[in-house]
Formats: C-alpha cells, sequence, structure tokens
C-alpha cells in the first residue's frame, strides 16, 4: 500500500451534497459545515483564590449586569452582537433574543 492510499483510507468521508450555482463563489459552500461556538456572556465577577474556595453549594456570585442590561454574543471568541435573555416556558429554557449584530466590526 502506498503512502498516500494510506493517508486517504484515515480521511473521513466528504458530502457531495448539491452542486453549487456556477455564478456562487465556492468559498461561501466551502465554510457552511464549519461548527463554531457561540457565547452569550451574561456579566463577570472577579474574585480571589481564597473567596473561590470558601464557596460552596447556594452561595451567590455578583455579576456586573443587572437584568435587562444587554449581554455580549460572542462567536468563537469573537463578540458579534448583542442580545437580551429570553426565557422559553415551552421548553422551560433560557435563550438570547438578538438585538444587534456587527457586521464586519471588531469589539
Amino acid at each position: 500500500m502506498m503512502m498516500n492510499e494510506t493517508l486517504y483510507n484515515g480521511l473521513p468521508e466528504i458530502d457531495n451534497g448539491p452542486v453549487p450555482p456556477e455564478s456562487a463563489p465556492i468559498g461561501e459552500y466551502a465554510v457552511q459545515g464549519i461548527p463554531l461556538v457561540i457565547e452569550a456572556v451574561l456579566g463577570r465577577s472577579r474574585l480571589t483564590v481564597a473567596q473561590l474556595s470558601k464557596l460552596h453549594r447556594d452561595d451567590h456570585i455578583d455579576l456586573d449586569t443587572n437584568f435587562g442590561d444587554p449581554v455580549d454574543l460572542k462567536v468563537n471568541g469573537t463578540v458579534i452582537g448583542r442580545g437580551e435573555i429570553v426565557f422559553n416556558e415551552s421548553k422551560t429554557a433560557i435563550g438570547v433574543k438578538i438585538v444587534e449584530i456587527s457586521h464586519g466590526r471588531r469589539r
């Protein structure tokens, strides 16, 4: 078995989904499947190691934000916009309502 064949056999299958239209840039289709980590930063707090080590179950950590304050939305660590925390009663879950998206700007 040749080295290239060994290397090829270790690669995952490539999805040969629909062929992009000729007029569309191939780069747009090439990045569609890349996974992203999205975060909603509720707030921050500063503690010393001593304070952290004294925390127990049911203790509270105060954050630097209040109810109604916008939260930063981050994608892979970069702020891309702001949102508001919302509660979805049907799923008993919280989520984020997007308020602002900063297209192309770094914060």
